[in-house]
């Protein structure tokens, strides 16, 4: 299975980030990485994963 690794570039676009705070983000292990010699990558699946951790639901459920 090939999967696709993303620059911190790509991945501050789909975040609407910088690339310093993804960096940082990356730096920290708030986003899982990959590297590869000295170049660090995220998995797309990764990615997914964290944005889908990170959401917030609203709604109906919420405590009154």
């Amino acid at each position: 299975m090939i999967e696709r690794l993303m620059t911190a570039g790509e991945v501050a676009e789909v975040l609407n980030l910088s690339r310093s705070k993804v960096y940082r983000m990356m730096r920290l292990k708030d986003i899982p990485t990959i590297t590869i010699g000295k170049n660090v990558r995220v998995s797309f699946e990764d990615l997914q994963n964290y944005i889908l951790r990170n959401r917030e639901h609203k709604g109906e459920q919420n405590e009154q």
